[in-house]
């Protein structure tokens, strides 16, 4: 007979092959590719087995998007870190593109795939927690007089948001191949050229746009 602390084990490496059954099945084939049945015959259980260690397979997409978050957090949160804060804008405008480019999947699934009837209040909280990272920055940067202290945190906040995640759709969803052929670079390098220019305090000098750093 199995002791307790064996049958946690035993529960959470069946939680855990589940959950890379189910990102295996979503990556390769979609949202419509993750089932009960298909998820059941990789790992090796029932499909019954599977609302044991979560509710839905709605629940486990949820847990899906909520890693996508948890890596796009990791790279905004080291992104320029040391840097001023219009630096740092840049730099965190280049890792979202770049985490959009190399995990679309991840990228579908938080931003285009979100559940009909909402998403739970901690993974709203997570997403926020995304947010609030470049939040941060811009709110120490007009702090110290770095960024306009004209305006609005959270306004500034959602202008870069709504621009570089504009940019990152397009580039996925391949019109910016079409529009710009060969110069998502030089659309990404205007897009933020633009957005310091606008966060600059007036009277200050314009930083020179760095154009070294490729996604």
């Amino acid at each position: 007979m199995l002791t307790s602390p064996q049958r946690r084990r035993r529960a959470g490496t069946t939680r855990a092959a589940i959950l890379r059954a189910a990102r295996r099945l979503y990556f390769a084939h979609g949202p419509d590719g993750v089932s009960a049945r298909k998820i059941a015959q990789a790992v090796g259980v029932s499909p019954t087995a599977i609302y044991l260690y979560f509710r839905s397979i709605g629940d486990l997409l949820e847990h899906l998007r909520m890693e996508g978050h948890a890596i796009l957090s990791a790279r905004l949160r080291d992104a320029g870190v040391g840097a001023t804060a219009l630096d740092r804008v840049r730099a965190m405008g280049r890792a979202y593109l770049r985490f959009g480019l190399e995990h679309p999947q991840y990228y579908a699934l938080m931003f285009r795939l979100r559940a009909a009837d909402g998403a739970p209040r901690a993974a709203v909280q997570r997403e926020m927690y995304t947010l609030m990272l470049l939040r941060d920055v811009v709110q120490s940067g007009i702090e110290r007089q770095e960024i306009r202290r004209d305006l609005d945190v959270m306004v500034v906040t959602n202008v870069l948001w709504a621009n570089i995640h504009g940019l990152t759709a397009l580039a996925l969803s391949g019109l910016l191949v079409e529009t710009a052929p060969g110069q998502q670079d030089a659309v990404l390098d205007g897009l933020l050229d633009s957005a310091v220019a606008w966060l600059t305090p007036v009277g200050s000098e314009r930083r020179s746009p760095r154009r070294r750093s490729r996604c």
